[in-house]
């Protein structure tokens, strides 16, 4: 069975480190090397990989895959199945197509693969508080993760976790998944049909990353967990600096407190430079953070009040942005919910 990957992320690759220890991987398709302008978060460059583990580096130009050029060279291979771990489109339907046995996907959400279809499903967990993550492989067809499901598994979400954690819980349950889906002599067959309400996540940007210190210490550590590295991450915008919250967490007191503050208040900046910053229902603790430029980090002196940014008005402008491009994909309601809070 010649199995290729396609992929161009760090998370696929953690999972194509597993797969490849027990599946023989024919070969990686990815993007030419490219400037780091041109690069999403957790952008790989595939090639270094492929050499250093003695695979087969195939680079096309674009995530399109529409040049004449990449058509071409992704047609003179013989595709048994295409494992897409990570690509930042929807995949053509030529090159469905032109897998023998067909093309898989990996999908899931705090809601299943029907009811969190579309973008950044782990970071929306993990900033609404979800406990616990489904993720599926499906074969992929011309829809958004509308194909029939292979199989699904699911993980829980702990205080402990972020992004990069849920990332990698994600690369060990698909891993596990295709090894034992591929393994099987009668691997081939289709799956189940999807069920249930198809609803969808919209897509996030980097200027949504803006705190709101108004919110509680449990909203502004899962903001903080959900978009920090590989992530461009959470942020305050100072007059001429921006100041991005790596790791922040809830500092609770017990309601000692000796002076009243304001919300998103620089209360303490300790010897070491951590932060301690009020915000409604207590204080956050902030141990990693950057200021671009860097000299900026002066400004960040007790009293100093941060600037918030309504969730509020935040998660409407992705909504209204979402219905803006995609009309009839209907928002899932724990999304919606949260403008009303």
């Amino acid at each position: 069975m010649n199995i290729y990957v396609l992929c161009t992320v760090s998370a696929g690759l953690n999972t194509l480190e597993l797969l490849r220890r027990k599946l023989p991987i024919k070969g990686v398709i990815g993007l030419s090397k490219r400037e780091a302008t041109d690069a999403i978060s957790g952008y790989v460059f595939m090639g270094n990989y492929c050499s250093a583990k003695d695979l087969d580096f195939i680079p096309v130009v674009g995530y399109s895959l529409k040049s004449a050029a990449d058509q071409d060279l992704l047609r003179s291979l013989e595709i048994d199945v295409l494992l897409v771990l990570g690509w930042q489109r929807l995949i053509p339907g030529w090159l469905i197509k032109h897998c023998r046995i067909g093309a898989i996907g990996v999908h899931g959400s705090a809601h299943g693969i029907s009811a969190g279809r579309g973008r950044s499903p782990q970071n929306w967990a993990l900033m609404l508080g979800a406990t616990g993550f489904s993720i599926s492989i499906f074969y992929i067809d011309e829809g958004i993760d509308s194909g029939t499901v292979i199989e699904t598994r699911e993980f829980p979400l702990t205080v402990f976790d972020d992004i990069k954690t849920s990332y990698y819980k994600v690369s060990w349950l698909t891993a596990a998944m295709l090894i034992e889906n591929l393994s099987k002599v009668t691997f081939g067959s289709r799956g189940m049909l999807s069920e249930g309400p198809v609803r969808y996540l919209p897509q996030r940007i980097p200027e949504d990353g803006a705190i709101d210190w108004e919110r509680s210490k449990q909203e502004i550590f899962n903001f903080v967990r959900a978009l920090t590295r590989p992530y461009p991450g959470a942020f305050s915008a100072l007059t001429d600096y921006k100041f991005t919250v790596w790791n922040a967490r809830p500092f609770d007191l017990d309601g000692q407190v000796i002076y009243e503050f304001t919300s998103g208040e620089i209360v303490l900046r300790y010897d070491n430079n951590d932060l301690l910053v009020k915000v409604a229902d207590g204080f956050m603790l902030i141990d990693d953070y950057s200021v671009t430029p860097e000299s900026g980090k002066e400004l960040l002196k007790e009293g100093l009040v941060l600037p918030s940014i309504r969730f509020r008005d935040q998660l409407k402008e992705i909504v209204d942005r979402h219905y803006r491009r995609y009309p009839d994909f209907k928002i899932h309601e724990d999304v919606l919910n949260r403008m009303d809070r």
